[in-house]
């Protein structure tokens, strides 16, 4: 069960909540689902649950906006150390061709104060449950596009055609020499890229390996076991100058 324990700097504190799961699946067949949340920490902590529907920035932005499509119960909760409650989340939506995305945000309140007690200074925390509305016919399509560099830097898109969200385990860049060797690779950011959506990639390149750089290639590991995604691209000399 995963352990969501946050932490803040000396003097402050923040709540110990046990979240369980931390992705929400829903269907046509299955539109309700149970979220277990557990106080492990030592002091109550009061909760408010907000909803919203989710989508993202080409550069993976999270973007959020109002939404009445899911509906939580209760939408306010207070947890004694030790206790265990269940939050309840359904949507009224139909699935669509694509997969409808949103998220249950777990937001922190300030703890009840008490006459005459010193304040705290506390760190509230709030998480966002991903929720996902299965599409009528789920589909997988994912490719990579416009790999290239330029004014010294590299860059690429990696595109999900498909009707399902995309959830890559790893995106690295690999720059090579003209014997084929390494010059180096890059891990960079791996997170959703949802139904009909695109992650656009950029970043500089080492200016001192510029020169000897002759070919550019990007490796996808995709979590759902698909196979991985490449892209390789090979540059005219002087490609990569700043």
């Amino acid at each position: 069960m995963p352990l969501l324990c946050l932490w803040a700097g000396s003097g402050a504190r923040a709540a110990d909540l046990q979240v369980h799961p931390v992705s929400i699946d829903l269907s046509g067949a299955e539109p309700r689902a149970t979220v277990a949340l557990r106080n492990v920490g030592r002091e109550p902590v009061r909760l408010e649950v907000q909803t919203a529907a989710w989508s993202q920035s080409p550069e993976g932005e999270l973007q959020t906006a109002p939404t009445d499509e899911i509906v939580v119960f209760p939408p306010l909760l207070t947890l004694a150390p030790g206790e265990e409650r269940n939050l309840r989340v359904g949507t009224t939506a139909r699935p669509g061709a694509a997969e409808r995305t949103y998220r249950v945000f777990l937001q922190e309140l300030p703890p009840a104060g008490k006459p005459g007690e010193r304040q705290q200074v506390r760190v509230l925390s709030r998480l966002g449950l991903p929720v996902f509305l299965a599409p009528q016919r789920p589909a997988s399509s994912a490719a990579l596009e416009g790999l290239g560099a330029s004014g010294g830097k590299a860059r690429f898109a990696l595109r999900n055609a498909g009707s399902v969200r995309l959830r890559p385990a790893e995106v690295k860049l690999v720059a090579r020499g003209a014997a084929g060797h390494t010059l180096f690779a890059r891990p960079l950011d791996a997170w959703y890229v949802l139904a009909g959506g695109e992650r656009r990639y950029e970043l500089s390149l080492p200016q001192e390996q510029c020169p000897a750089i002759r070919t550019l290639a990007v490796e996808v590991t995709l979590a759902e076991g698909q196979p991985p995604l490449r892209a390789e691209q090979a540059l005219a000399e002087g490609a990569c100058a700043p």
